[in-house]
């Protein structure tokens, strides 16, 4: 009986090390993306702010053309 325990105990062992790592690599797996994520938001943002200065540029154009 005692040799049953010390297997199953050597099993969850082996069990729980390998769940470890399996959450270590997901970690790291979704650090990159949320690392992608602020990359795009950044560029996102970027590009937001550039539309918006085009657009009073544009907006400064078509009021001197009209006069």
């Amino acid at each position: 009986m005692i040799e049953f325990v010390q297997k199953q105990i050597e099993a969850s062992e082996r069990l729980f090390k390998m769940m470890a790592e399996d959450h270590k690599e997901r970690m790291v797996g979704m650090q990159v993306w949320v690392e992608m994520n602020e990359s795009y938001q950044k560029k996102l943002a970027e590009r937001d702010e550039e539309i918006a200065k085009l657009k009073q540029k544009l907006a400064v154009y078509e009021t001197n053309k009209t006069l």
